[in-house]
């Protein structure tokens, strides 16, 4: 099998799910965004009823304070988790992903995820940034919603988590936070966009961000599969002990930056505060963070690490902070 057809290879059972079957065993050149994806394609009217995240991903949207200040509220609401979207992937893609290749480049004895494979995903992952940045722009001039550039939470999390470890497993770190992030973003890519009301332009960057990211989900399983049995016991341990703190970090809610949201929608803080605290059920985030780690959960399952079992743990006691 060529380097070009490598990237594609391993991912014909999530493929099959998605009924993308054909286009994961087409080489990256044929099928990766940056050398196929329309960046000037039209940008439609935006109509009252469109939004632009899925609503049903922001339990606070359904509260009553929210739903009787109507649409125009849920709309400007879904632009806000549309703009935290936006500010995750380029932090991620940016200060995750590509500064774990930097490593991965030089670990010795991978076979199954190339040189060519990574340096393709460090591609990718450049061009979504920038992609990011041109829909910005456009968004603006179509729906005059301005999607601001801030920090992530949730990357500020698991950064903290990675620059706290000592010097010497860093790079381990990053890596491991790499694998996390490429196994779970898929999922979360997918029901993003699955709600009829999308705004078309939006459903289309889901889309073709998602595309992407099915082929990176694949590399990272393939490249874990050899590189955690070649960790050193002491190595292996650390990022054992390293990934649930890593899944907890990247999948629970935001709760400050949606009470930030309800406030700039036109909620009183108090109001905002009882959204959140009457909107938001433990248990359920629990469910759902469970549901979003299942491919890294089974992954490192798998590969005879206890970190499945703890991560569990943790979602099942996860209470607002």
């Amino acid at each position: 099998m060529s380097d070009q057809h490598r990237l594609s290879g391993g991912a014909g059972h999530a493929a099959r799910r998605n009924g993308t079957h054909d286009s994961v065993h087409k080489p990256w050149r044929e099928v990766a965004a940056v050398t196929r994806c329309e960046t000037e394609a039209p940008f439609p009217p935006l109509q009252s009823d469109h939004v632009f995240f899925n609503v049903s991903l922001m339990p606070y949207a359904a509260h009553p304070l929210v739903c009787e200040r109507g649409q125009a509220m849920r709309q400007r609401l879904s632009a806000l988790r549309l703009e935290d979207y936006l500010n995750k992937t380029e932090r991620v893609e940016l200060h995750i992903v590509n500064r774990a290749i930097e490593h991965m480049l030089d670990i010795p004895g991978i076979v199954s995820v190339s040189r060519d494979d990574l340096l393709a995903i460090y591609t990718d992952e450049g061009f979504h940034t920038w992609m990011m940045e041109r829909f910005r722009r456009r968004f603006l001039s179509v729906t005059r919603y301005a999607l601001a550039q801030r920090p992530s939470l949730s990357v500020v999390r698991v950064l903290a988590l990675c620059e706290a470890v000592p010097a010497t497993y860093r790079g381990l770190a990053i890596v491991a936070a790499a694998s996390v992030t490429e196994t779970l973003i898929t999922s979360t890519l997918r029901q993003a966009g699955a709600c009829d009301e999308i705004y078309p332009p939006v459903r289309t960057l889901f889309a073709e961000h998602g595309a992407d990211e099915m082929r990176h989900q694949a590399a990272f399983v393939r490249f874990a599969n050899e590189w955690v049995p070649s960790l050193s016991t002491k190595e292996r341990e650390f990022v054992d002990e390293l990934l649930p703190e890593l899944m907890t970090a990247f999948l629970a809610p935001e709760l400050p930056a949606w009470r930030t949201h309800l406030c700039a929608a036109g909620l009183e803080a108090a109001a905002a505060d009882r959204v959140i605290r009457e909107s938001v059920d433990p248990l359920e985030v629990g469910v759902q963070m469970m549901e979003a780690a299942l491919v890294p959960r089974r992954l490192f399952e798998r590969l005879g690490m206890s970190c499945a079992e703890r991560f569990a743990q943790r979602a099942s006691r996860w209470r607002p902070p």
